[in-house]
């Protein structure tokens, strides 16, 4: 996709878009992904390892200029990162590259998730006129529609880490880039809100399998937030609603209104309703997370109620036997 994109960007009328190092930077830190994410499937890579590999890759984007510059506040024109801008950049792309993997656990769901983003930001960046990030969106858009006819449930071909991995890579460091020509008030709350759901789900569950275990050690604690569970989003909402397609589709429908979010923000350029709207969707997913716990909850109470009533069941059967047996 990323050649593919660079090859269109690169023919008249397109041309002096990109550098020669942008293209270069490109395609080596995707296809640095695309291998760590294949090495995963087929024989495992330690999460340590690969955050270090997406790290260096997000670095490779960096070192040709591809980084936050600038973050737009209320009540703040522009705030100007400097040398946090840099680190900002890899830890949003390799954040952004792992919520989307972490994402592909219902059949359609990471695919049909990034096409919505990709579509969306495709349109953000006509407008922005970014000729390259535009096509690249496009092709990413495309390749998930046609990879979800396959992929729908009941899935026939399955996307793996190199695919998931790729495609958050390539959504985050579009951003990035994207965010190059922006005004500061829309440079990262655009992104933050299009990409808000994947994110904030995967910093919440982070942060619950961190506050797990109160008595353990750090090292311990920091051990749980990579171990896998069913914490997340979309096991969230699968506990209310057992049909999974439904709730894939449920998340679609929230996707696609944290990218209208995002929308509003890019037309009106202001910092307060974007920071607003971050709120406002940290709020619902903190709320549809909130009704597994409820019913959660609800289980063990009805587990419990029956529990009580066998147990009272049976010591009247007790109670009745041994009156009878008095009686003979």
């Amino acid at each position: 996709m990323a050649a593919g994109a660079v090859a269109i960007a690169m023919l008249p009328g397109w041309g002096g878009r990109l550098h020669k190092e942008d293209v270069a930077a490109l395609i080596i830190a995707t296809s640095i992904i695309f291998i760590v994410g294949l090495a995963e499937d087929l024989v495992s890579v330690s999460a340590s390892k690969r955050f270090l590999v997406e790290a260096f890759a997000a670095l490779i984007l960096v070192s040709v200029g591809w980084e936050f510059r600038v973050l737009g506040l209320p009540g703040v024109n522009e705030l100007q990162l400097g040398w946090l801008g840099p680190i900002i950049t890899v830890i949003w792309i390799v954040g952004v590259t792992n919520a989307i993997n972490l994402l592909d656990g219902l059949d359609g769901l990471a695919a049909g998730v990034v096409a919505i983003i990709a579509g969306s930001y495709l349109v953000f960046c006509i407008i922005k006129g970014e000729a390259f990030s535009a096509v690249l969106m496009a092709a990413v858009c495309g390749a998930c529609l046609g990879f979800l006819r396959h992929n729908w449930a009941p899935a026939t071909v399955f996307m793996g880490d190199a695919g998931s991995l790729t495609l958050g890579f390539l959504l985050a460091a579009t951003t990035v880039h994207a965010s190059l020509k922006a005004t500061g008030a829309v440079v990262m709350l655009v992104p933050v809100l299009a990409l808000g759901v994947p994110v904030i789900d995967t910093l919440l569950v982070m942060l619950t399998r961190f506050l797990r275990r109160p008595g353990g050690t750090i090292k311990e604690r920091l051990r749980d937030v990579f171990r896998a569970d069913r914490s997340h989003l979309h096991h969230a909402l699968e506990s209310v609603q057992r049909n999974r397609p439904a709730v894939v589709r449920i998340i679609y429908i929230l996707v696609a209104t944290t990218c209208v979010m995002a929308f509003a923000v890019a037309i009106t350029k202001s910092g307060i309703v974007g920071w607003t709207l971050v709120v406002v969707e940290v709020a619902v997913i903190l709320a549809i997370r909130q009704l597994r716990w409820a019913r959660v909850v609800a289980r063990r109470l009805a587990r419990n109620r029956n529990g009580i009533r066998q147990t009272s069941s049976e010591s009247s059967s007790e109670g009745i036997c041994a009156g009878q047996s008095g009686e003979h």
